[in-house]
């Protein structure tokens, strides 16, 4: 069933890690229960880590519904909290597609990708956007070349952890 995508890129502002520690453990808890919640109401939502993988971005929120409204919900709400204060959004992508994140690395091409996708990696084929899911050391290459960008999926707290 073809959904509708939402891919957002996040860089966490440096004033972040300036805070007390217990503050921002609270500010991550908070933003970590947000998304579990809206991982619940049907569709999917993923989390991914950039760190060290992209010097533009560190987190990586990928979302699909079955109603465009729901992406505007779950940004309206994220905003809403005090992290996105320190997380400043480096891209949107929207786009409608088939196919769900599974538990591999994740490679997005915004523009597409040129050619057949490499053997041991699946195809997550969007009407512009391409995304492959499979091992880091197949993904790796190919973003390389083709300019994508490489992520790590993780659970919501401990992509946020990630951050830092």
């Amino acid at each position: 069933m073809e959904r509708y995508w939402a891919l957002g890129l996040f860089r966490l502002l440096p004033e972040f890690r300036r805070l007390e520690a217990e503050a921002q453990e609270h500010l991550k808890e908070e933003f970590a229960l947000l998304l579990r919640r809206f991982a619940e109401r049907g569709g999917f939502l993923r989390a991914y880590s950039l760190v060290g993988l992209s010097a533009e971005a560190d987190l990586l929120l990928f979302q699909g519904a079955e109603d465009p409204k729901a992406l505007q919900l779950l940004r309206r709400e994220a905003n809403r909290t005090r992290l996105m204060g320190y997380l400043e959004p480096v891209a949107l992508f929207l786009d409608r597609g088939v196919g769900e994140p599974g538990e591999g690395a994740l490679a997005l091409f915004p523009f597409g990708l040129e050619g057949p996708p490499p053997e041991g990696a699946r195809l997550l084929e969007g009407r512009r956007l391409a995304l492959l899911e499979g091992p880091l050391e197949v993904l790796f290459p190919l973003a390389l070349d083709q300019g994508g960008y490489l992520a790590l999926p993780q659970g919501f707290r401990e992509a946020l952890d990630d951050l830092g």
